[in-house]
């Protein structure tokens, strides 16, 4: 019976822990390109801004709201007070739709 547990629980990690592994080549030559990894991490601590698991289960039950909310501020940065003392810098270079995608991505962490 035991077995069976556990086998049940390993089968369940990659599904559960999805946020944990590194996102799509697009995505992830975004966040670089935009500076994004400077200051958030996908899960874990926060380095300077929100791990990008924390900004998903911040907006878990407004996915669809949420999605044009975060691509701005991606795009012209936030004030202080959305996450903590440090605002988030403006990502200029970012077109509207990639700003989405990045988002997109998170919020399915």
């Amino acid at each position: 019976m035991r077995k069976i547990a556990i086998a049940a629980a390993a089968a369940l990690l990659p599904a559960t822990c999805a946020w944990a592994s590194a996102p799509p080549a697009e995505i992830a030559a975004l966040l670089k390109d935009n500076n994004c990894t400077v200051c958030h991490l996908i899960s874990g601590r926060t380095v300077v801004g929100p791990s990008y698991a924390d900004i998903a289960a911040r907006y878990a039950d407004d996915k669809a709201g949420a999605v044009a909310v975060l691509a701005e501020r991606v795009k012209n940065g936030s004030d202080a007070k959305v996450w903590g003392a440090a605002p988030m810098p403006a990502a200029p270079k970012i077109s509207e739709a990639e700003a989405e995608a990045v988002v997109k991505w998170i919020l399915g962490l």
